[in-house]
């Protein structure tokens, strides 16, 4: 073969990929334009990727609240191939999610954690299930677990681990001279809950959480489906093109190619065992009251198979990690403000001076503290763009229409900031919850809008309440001397992660000053 021949081979070899690239990059732009929404205004972002770059390394709530400037109220933006419509403030979302609320109750299919981690399976929480019969089924039987009322029956728990909580910074708080990491007893008193809820069990002693190799189980893969949930990352949902690469990095032994699956599994398998425990504890008539063993004592009464029956744990699970970061955020703002702790313990004391010796509180209405409660949810609102939507049928938005299949963000940050609904958004007041106060249009976006909602938010918004009763009566709570930081109470300056939609103070030492030792012993011993 002559050496002509050969140049051409290797220029062919070199040319073909490159003229294959650029015939994809055309046909994929052709693609992401006819997925645009007709109508609705927003970026085009760049080829294959989108606004993916232009949110990278951004706080992504703030920026897209920010775009509202610029594009309106309801917006769209394309990650990737994927269309997603923007909703950025409360008249928008009460017309999209509450006025169209059938339109829009489905949730998207995403590749990573659908398709890859739970591998096309029947057993997804609530919150990340599209809409169909067997969701609302699931819907129905923990909605009239954790409805208002029967809250009601789970008071004794809230005020058990809010007592278990005390008794935590009370034994390690070294009558307040070394600053706690305000992780450890927030997760305790989180995931207490949520496995007294789900199963009716608990751990007794914090040092659990590093010995225990269930609870460690949980912890870990918890934390990873909250990164796999992630909707500013894990680009594979959005980028078609990364899917076969990927695919080919694991059959190369580049990357683990088994994680992903391997983690829904584990997750199947520790809510299994869990329940698992619970059908001996009923077999044996030592049970405690719970969801999950209200089920199994009727199943057909419910008429939910055993993957919906673990799908509901699932979903209580989840909420642990959102109510964590909530205390934590608000144990850093009360050690930032000392003029809130003190507007509180007063409101304590007029409403009912017992409270602050009772080791029952969850009964109570103290309304600043309740409002205090809103407030923080408001203020730092946790999750900031709320688990995607999917429409269920057309949306009618300004003369655009919004198919049915497409994606849809809630950002929760951005409406908890409209200064149209919440004057002064930027400055922290609970008066603003209070009576007498315009509550027209006030909603708590901690817990999402419209018939998606999370189910378990009366529960939720009751065990921070009873948590804060307490721990306000009980200590005073000051900066840690060794992390003071003016701006880490701040709900933008005080992240540790920009990206994350579940975001976590930077700062996470406090110190915990007994407002009277031998009173809170002497509370706590009485039960």
């Amino acid at each position: 073969m002559s050496d002509g021949s050969w140049d051409r081979y290797i220029q062919l070899a070199f040319f073909a990929p490159a003229a294959l690239l650029v015939l994809y990059l055309f046909y994929n732009e052709l693609v992401r334009f006819r997925l645009r929404v007709p109508g609705l205004p927003g970026p085009r972002g760049f080829p294959l990727v989108g606004s993916l770059p232009s949110l990278s390394g951004k706080i992504t709530s703030d920026e897209l609240r920010k775009w509202g400037g610029r594009y309106g109220d309801v917006f769209q933006i394309q990650l990737g191939n994927s269309p997603v419509v923007i909703v950025n403030t409360t008249a928008a979302a009460e017309a999209l999610f509450i006025r169209q609320r059938e339109a829009t109750n489905s949730r998207p299919i995403f590749y990573v954690l659908h398709k890859k981690v739970q591998q096309n399976g029947p057993v997804t929480s609530i919150g990340t299930s599209p809409w169909d019969d067997s969701c609302k089924r699931r819907r129905k039987v923990a909605a009239s677990a954790l409805n208002r009322v029967s809250v009601e029956s789970y008071l004794p728990v809230l005020n058990k681990e809010s007592r278990a909580y005390l008794l935590d910074l009370l034994r390690d708080c070294d009558n307040g001279n070394t600053a706690l990491d305000l992780m450890l007893p927030a997760r305790k008193f989180a995931i207490n809950l949520s496995l007294t809820v789900s199963y009716g069990t608990r751990i007794e002693d914090i040092k659990e959480f590093s010995t225990n190799d269930v609870l460690k189980e949980i912890i870990y893969i918890e934390e990873e489906i909250s990164r796999l949930r992630e909707t500013s990352s894990n680009y594979d949902n959005y980028i078609p093109l990364l899917r076969p690469i990927n695919s080919l990095a694991s059959a190369l032994g580049l990357v683990n190619g088994t994680h992903l699956a391997s983690i829904g599994k584990r997750r199947h398998a520790y809510h299994a065992k869990l329940q698992a425990r619970l059908r001996d504890e009923i077999a044996s008539g030592i049970d405690q009251p719970c969801i999950q063993g209200n089920v199994l004592r009727d199943p057909e009464s419910k008429g939910l198979s055993e993957g919906e029956l673990l799908s509901i744990s699932l979903s209580m699970m989840a909420g642990a990690d959102t109510s964590k970061r909530t205390l934590m955020w608000a144990c850093l703002l009360l050690a930032h403000r000392p003029d809130l702790q003190e507007r509180a313990y007063k409101a304590i004391q007029e409403t009912d001076q017992t409270l602050l010796t009772n080791p029952d509180v969850a009964h109570s209405r103290v309304e600043y503290i309740e409002a205090l409660t809103k407030e923080i949810g408001r203020y730092f609102i946790v999750l900031r763009l709320a688990l995607p939507k999917a429409t269920h049928s057309e949306v009618r938005w300004n003369g655009a229409v919004i198919p049915a299949g497409t994606m849809v963000f809630l950002n929760s940050w951005a409406c908890s900031r409209d200064p149209t609904v919440f004057p002064d958004p930027d400055t922290f007041a609970p008066e603003r919850w209070m009576q007498g106060e315009n509550q027209s249009h006030q909603h708590q976006y901690a817990f999402g809008i419209g018939g998606r909602m999370c189910v378990a938010s009366q529960l939720a918004a009751k065990a921070l309440y009873t948590v804060f009763v307490h721990l306000i009566a009980h200590f005073e709570l000051l900066p840690a001397e060794e992390t003071l930081d003016l701006d880490a109470a701040d709900p933008l300056k005080g992240l540790l992660e920009k990206e994350n939609s579940r975001v976590t103070p930077r700062v996470r030492h406090v110190r915990f000053v007994p407002r009277n030792r031998d009173m809170t012993r002497k509370m706590l011993a009485e039960k």
